[in-house]
């Protein structure tokens, strides 16, 4: 199976050492590397990662996205949550090609998921997202394999490593400006932080979790954002409260997320999910571990028809939808999201 890799930073760079340590347990040939600042490299017989990953400048080739010899387009490119952009454009261009997406990037997931999951249903191709949210944990794969039948109506989790350890180290004392500092250090939080403390990490996150997993119709825009500033932090150093609160409760859906930390909770369904995430480690290289899981999945499935089908009712008139539809292989009954 050929990728295409649009990006090339931290995790992108992960993925490719991934993929050269695992070359002899997988069937993929990178035949594009595409960046916006160090250039571009396509070779439909194979680029050479190791040499890729040596160089600061990869190439000056240029192909359309439709042009490219590429199965998959993996797309890392440059979060804006707000937006989505460049990478939602990418991925339409992708998927109108008629490639499977494997993507990290929140941005597009969150502002149109039911947009791009309609353009993957109607071109018979996969989208994936499994880096999105806790890195390589499994929490959208955990609900296509073992969750199929369920309605999840409750979730909590730790989705932001630089706010989770900022407020642990308020919580033991550390001023805002020292813990933040700390977790720069440590490769955990990025030079500029306000995509995280301001919340629209987490807002971006949860809108993705709420659409993926409970049926929901949010953008990051729905979201109520909580900032993490020095109010906050004496707050959750005196409370030990977790600054979040989120719920579905029938047709009323409300989430609100202070930047690190995301919970949704509801009245009790068939299955309630309780999955805490918790990770104070800089996770690029699970990220990566997470596009290549998703792309052997792709490549198990390369040959067999999919076809979509209701998980639960669809959306009624003046109703929000109740279930997500899901995409499954032809030859089994089990649902993949």
């Amino acid at each position: 199976m050929r990728l295409a890799l649009f990006g090339f930073g931290h995790v992108g760079r992960a993925l490719a050492r991934l993929l050269l340590a695992t070359r002899d347990r997988h069937a993929f040939t990178v035949t594009a590397i595409v960046t916006a600042r160090h250039g571009a490299v396509v070779d439909k017989r194979g680029v050479d990662l190791a040499a890729a990953l040596t160089r600061e400048r990869l190439g000056d080739d240029a192909a359309p996205i439709g042009k490219l010899p590429a199965d998959v387009l993996v797309e890392m490119t440059t979060l804006d949550a707000r937006t989505g952009e460049p990478a939602l454009t990418y991925i339409r261009e992708a998927l109108g090609a008629r490639l499977h997406v494997v993507t990290s990037n929140k941005g597009p997931l969150a502002v149109a998921f039911r947009e791009l999951h309609e353009r993957a249903r109607a071109n018979k191709r996969l989208l994936r997202y499994e880096a999105t949210v806790a890195d390589c944990l499994p929490v959208f794969d955990l609900a296509r394999a073992a969750l199929p039948l369920a309605e999840i109506r409750e979730l909590r989790g730790i989705v932001s490593s630089t706010c989770n350890h900022v407020l642990s180290m308020a919580a033991g004392g550390a001023s805002l400006h020292t813990a933040l500092a700390e977790a720069q250090r440590l490769g955990i939080a990025e030079a500029d932080p306000s995509n995280d403390l301001e919340g629209h990490d987490a807002s971006a996150k949860a809108a993705i979790l709420a659409n993926a997993l409970m049926g929901a119709d949010l953008t990051p825009a729905d979201v109520s954002r909580e900032p993490i500033d020095d109010e906050a932090v004496r707050h959750h150093r005196a409370t030990g409260d977790l600054l979040v609160a989120a719920g579905r409760h029938l047709d009323d859906e409300r989430v609100t997320v202070a930047g690190a930390l995301v919970a949704r909770q509801a009245d009790a369904g068939v299955v309630g999910l309780d999955h805490p995430l918790h990770d104070d480690a800089a996770a690029v290289g699970h990220a990566g571990l997470a596009h290549a899981v998703d792309g052997r999945e792709l490549a198990q499935r390369r040959d067999q028809p999919l076809r979509a089908h209701p998980q639960q009712a669809l959306e009624r008139p003046g109703q929000r939808a109740a279930g997500a539809v899901l995409l499954e292989r032809a030859t089994t009954d089990r649902g993949r999201v």
